[in-house]
């Protein structure tokens, strides 16, 4: 259905690693290998209603959460453009979102947590002709481009997506000629200003086709202009759904669908179009041969009184219904899975059932009237069914009215899916040595397999990570040798955490080891001043840290009875140098002495060579 009727997402040496890699290819050799990678493409996107993104109602958010890796962005209905005062358009929150704000930041919290990119969706609610009005006007449409922008800017967003309906359903056909060209001219100017900002324009319209599948020129919504928009926009939604609204019949026949995609992608970029997919249904009474609606036992009359008015209206209305739903309505009325139909040809589903509708007539008489119902809806088959056009056409992914409406049943089929059209990954094997020494070499190793397979003269980068930042940065690129093994001796600046990545290449996706962690330490060095002191008399020890870092803790340790022990503490200077001053230890003999330093700056504790102070007697 319209989005508008429904308002109202220390080290080895190098040798013993590359034998260990060596082993792990081998390994890896005998291994069977997935028939399709781990990491799906992204062919999902959609609409999440406003009453599905709060803490209280959150199942648009916990659905599109739930399946972040399938999501190539999502669209919170958040926003509507409404009347200003005075002429032209402005842009607020749904007023029936309560607690709106607070809403927003929980939601925007949650999906930015889950890497989600956030284009939010804007309602045309502003009336009959207002839109196209100020559109007209080139000072109301330059603000309201300005209104838009500052929306994106102003909170963060990745872009939005304008779901301007009015113009199909409100307006009228006739004004269509007129609203063209002035439609076209705001999209280019506003995606022009969002582009300058590194932001989003998604644009929602209704399909290019109608329902003969003519497509094109005059037929469909013609009004949106897809050619025209296409070059100054990154995603355009076509709603190919809604086919039958005023009787019982399909929601969204496969062949229409088809037609809506076939026709775009031959004025457009297949990779910008996103096919609009329902996760919901109709459930309408049946009728006769007449037009008649299909009732028995005692039935209210439509011109009865108010209350039984009430009563016929529930025997006969339209119900929505949510994908979601579809189970518990089955539960209620008796059926079961076996009691869906499944249609081949228009790939939807449909069920019948009786619902009984309790009511008192004038003379206070309890009476039940039998209605003959038929839901028709796409569950998890049609929704995947319409999600394999993404990879049949190249388009940019499958846009669910709605997120959170649908059946949780539909997801491990879209996976799969989504699985299959990515590129499989190379197994990526890294070993490291798990402790270095700054200044000095730490030694990596990896191999690269492919089903099993090395895979010679690959880039293979070292990247590194250091402790407590998110950021991964290249240090040393090599390519693989014939057997797909690959070593390197890196200078770590810190402690942290090593990969090795492998970019994209011919049939291999772009792939990555496992993280491994290196503890890196500071360079100590330490000297004594004087080798020969007499039993308790002053000694001097002169330190040197690298890096240095200013009040760097540093321990001078005595050996005594296989236990280091400690004897003075001191900090560097901003050189990293200090000289520590301590007595000799009393007992006649030769003491081994070392240095160490604290954890600092990202920096393991380091540790100098051992010394020796001989102590003499007075």
């Amino acid at each position: 259905m319209t989005h508008n009727a429904w308002m109202r997402r220390l080290p080895p040496i190098v040798l013993t690693l590359t034998a260990l890699i060596a082993g792990l290819l081998v390994g890896q050799a005998g291994a069977a290998s997935p028939a399709y990678a781990n990491t799906p493409d992204r062919v999902i996107s959609g609409w999440m209603p406003y009453w599905m993104t709060s803490p209280s109602r959150p199942v648009g958010i916990d659905s599109a959460v739930a399946n972040a890796d399938l999501f190539e962005d999502v669209s919170p209905f958040w926003y509507s453009a409404i009347a200003r005062t005075g002429g032209g358009v402005q842009v607020a929150l749904n007023p029936n979102f309560t607690n709106g704000s607070a809403n927003v930041a929980w939601a925007m919290e949650r999906l930015r947590a889950a890497g989600m990119v956030v284009i939010p969706a804007i309602a045309d609610a502003s009336g009959k002709g207002r839109m196209a009005a100020t559109l007209a006007d080139p000072a109301l449409r330059g603000q309201h481009v300005a209104d838009l922008v500052a929306l994106v800017v102003n909170n963060g967003y990745d872009g939005l997506d304008l779901d301007y309906e009015n113009f199909a359903f409100v307006d009228g056909s006739k004004t269509w000629d007129a609203t063209l060209p002035n439609w076209t001219t705001f999209v280019a100017e506003l995606g022009a200003a969002l582009h300058a900002q590194g932001k989003l324009l998604s644009v929602t319209v209704p399909g290019p086709c109608d329902t003969r599948n003519r497509c094109g020129g005059r037929y469909g919504y013609w009004v949106y202009n897809i050619p025209g928009i296409a070059p100054h926009v990154d995603r355009i939604r076509i709603m190919a759904y809604d086919y039958t609204v005023r009787s019982i019949g399909p929601i969204a026949p496969i062949d229409w669908v088809r037609a809506n995609v076939e026709h775009a992608v031959t004025v457009m970029d297949p990779a910008k179009l996103q096919i609009g997919v329902p996760t919901y249904g109709r459930a309408r009474t049946r009728t006769k041969p007449g037009g008649s609606y299909r009732l028995s036992g005692v039935c209210p009359s439509k011109n009865g009184s108010a209350s039984e008015r009430r009563a016929y209206r529930s025997a006969t209305s339209m119900a929505a219904v949510t994908a979601a739903k579809i189970p518990a309505l089955l539960e209620r009325y008796g059926l079961t899975e076996a009691d869906v139909r499944w249609d081949p040809v228009r790939q939807e589903s449909s069920f019948r059932y009786t619902k009984n509708v309790d009511w008192t007539d004038s003379s206070g008489t309890p009476q039940t009237c039998q209605a003959k119902r038929q839901v028709n809806f796409v569950g998890p088959d049609g929704v995947l069914a319409r999600t394999q056009l993404v990879g049949q056409y190249g388009l940019n992914a499958a846009a669910l009215w709605t997120i959170g409406g649908e059946n949780p049943a539909q997801w491990p089929g879209i996976r799969g899916y989504a699985q299959s059209l990515a590129p499989a990954e190379a197994v990526v094997a890294i070993a490291v040595t798990p402790a270095a020494v700054f200044g000095q070499p730490t030694s990596i190793a990896g191999g690269v397999t492919f089903n099993g397979a090395p895979v010679p003269a690959v880039p293979v980068t070292v990247e590194f990570q250091p402790t407590g930042s998110e950021e991964w940065q290249a240090l040393q690129v090599a390519a693989s040798g014939p057997d797909g093994a690959v070593a390197f001796q890196v200078l770590l600046p810190s402690s942290g955490r090593v990969r090795l990545t492998v970019p994209e290449t011919a049939g291999i996706a772009a792939s990555q080891s496992p993280a491994a962690e290196v503890a890196v330490g500071a360079t100590v060095s330490a000297k004594a001043k004087t080798k020969k002191v007499s039993s308790g008399a002053p000694i001097r020890v002169r330190v040197i840290v690298r890096p240095a870092q200013a009040k760097q803790k540093v321990i001078l340790q005595v050996l005594k009875k296989g236990t280091w022990r400690k004897v003075k503490g001191a900090r560097t200077n901003a050189k990293g140098r200090v000289t520590i001053k301590a007595k000799a230890q009393k007992a006649k003999k030769r003491w081994t002495y070392r240095v160490v330093s604290r954890a600092k700056g990202g920096l393991a504790p380091g540790v100098s060579q051992e010394f020796v102070i001989r102590v003499k007697k007075r």
